[in-house]
């Protein structure tokens, strides 16, 4: 049976300076393997090694990784895994090898330096190890995936930014879509279809039961540190709105 742990936190959050990007990183263990999902954003780097350290482990006892898709945030500490075979789905390797041109989401350079790495390309149905298996989710990207875990009674879908947070069951597509939004909304379908427990891209894990959303564990705050050492200090104005505007912007369609 498969052992599944957050390593770190995703947050959906955004500002006027732009997104934090912080993307959730979950580490699996079926039997003698262990499989990390997406690796984040170099901003988090630090916390990435320190979450691995905590269960006694280097990036170099990671033996497989699955990218989700080849978004800056989800991707940029592929490179601290140089034992893991790297997982990926054919359609967005061969699109982030030669993105277009207005489409400054995908880390170009992490296509370059994951082709040299232990690349295989999977896509829907292909299995990882017993008992966990890719499902395909496009429509944030033009080749996303999703992992699907079998775990004890439940089947567990990690969605990557298929489903990004929980208010996606309701609005039925991602916040953010770059590729298509037919192929968004279906595949929110799939998701919500394949499984009752999802660990979306940047929220907390949850449980769904009917229309309702329980969280299973992690972080509901976050804290920000600043000082006025050097004579003042920036503030901070937090805004929370009862739905969020989808953002489509289907740059990968040229």
């Amino acid at each position: 049976m498969a052992d599944l742990e957050v390593l770190t936190y995703g947050f959906a959050l955004t500002t006027d300076q732009g997104a934090f990007g912080y993307s959730t990183n979950s580490l699996l263990t079926v039997g003698n393997h262990r499989i990390l999902v997406d690796t984040g954003p170099a901003s988090r780097r630090t916390l990435l090694y320190r979450a691995l350290q905590s269960k006694n482990l280097t990036p170099d006892d990671i033996d497989i990784v699955i990218l989700t898709h080849l978004h800056w945030d989800h991707c940029q500490n592929t490179d601290l895994f140089r034992n893991a075979r790297i997982l990926l789905h054919p359609t967005e390797m061969d699109y982030s090898k030669n993105p277009n041109r207005h489409d400054y989401t995908v880390a170009r350079y992490m296509a370059d330096h994951i082709s040299k790495m232990k690349l295989e390309l999977v896509s829907d149905g292909d299995t990882v190890v017993d008992g966990v298996s890719i499902i395909d989710t496009p429509g944030h990207t033009k080749g996303h995936i999703s992992v699907v875990v079998g775990k004890g009674d439940d089947t567990v879908l990690l969605a990557g930014d298929a489903m990004p947070d929980a208010g996606t069951v309701q609005r039925g597509m991602p916040y953010n879509i770059f590729w298509d939004v037919k192929d968004a909304k279906e595949s929110v379908e799939k998701i919500v279809n394949s499984s009752k427990v999802f660990y979306p891209g940047h929220d907390r894990p949850f449980r769904l039961a009917g229309k309702e959303i329980s969280y299973l564990h992690g972080p509901g705050h976050i804290e920000v540190f600043n000082s006025t050492e050097g004579g003042g200090t920036a503030s901070l104005t937090f805004t929370v709105s009862a739905t969020r505007k989808v953002n489509i912007d289907t740059v990968q369609k040229g």
